[in-house]
C-alpha cells in the first residue's frame, strides 16, 4: 500500500508541476515599436478627352477622390445627391473625401457630349 501511495503522490506532484509550467507561459511583451496610422485612402478621376476617366469607381468610406482635369476646357464636377457643384480649370484638380456609404452619379452640366461616372462608396 506505501508503494501506492507514493506512486500516487509522484503522479499527483507531477501533474501539479505540469500544470503550473504550463500557466506560466512566456507573458506576451508588449511592442515598443510605433505603428504608422494607416495612410489616408486616395483614387483619382481624370477629367480627359471629354470623359471622367474612370467612368466607375469603387472605394471604401474615407476615400478622398481627386478630380484632376486634363482637358484644354474647363469642366464641372456635379454630384447631386451631395449638393455639388464645383467648377474645375483646365491643369486644375479639386478633391472630395467621401464620407458616406451609396452610390454617387456624377456629371458635368457645361459639357455638350454627356460626361458621367458612378462612384460607390463601400
Amino acid at each position: 500500500m506505501k508503494g501506492l501511495t507514493r506512486v500516487m503522490l509522484f503522479t499527483l506532484l507531477f501533474v501539479a508541476v505540469g500544470a503550473s509550467t504550463a500557466c506560466k507561459k512566456k507573458q506576451q511583451v508588449p511592442d515598443d515599436t510605433v505603428t504608422e496610422a494607416p495612410k489616408p485612402k486616395k483614387k483619382e478621376v481624370m477629367l480627359y478627352q471629354y470623359r471622367f476617366n474612370p467612368n466607375t469607381l469603387s472605394i471604401p468610406v474615407g476615400t478622398e477622390v481627386v478630380f484632376k482635369n486634363k482637358d484644354p476646357e474647363r469642366h464641372n464636377v456635379r454630384i447631386a445627391a451631395l449638393n455639388i457643384d464645383q467648377m474645375i480649370d483646365s491643369n486644375q484638380n479639386w478633391s472630395y473625401t467621401f464620407d458616406t456609404k451609396g452610390d454617387f452619379a456624377v456629371d458635368n452640366r457645361l459639357a455638350t457630349n454627356p460626361m458621367s461616372m458612378t462612384i460607390t462608396v463601400e
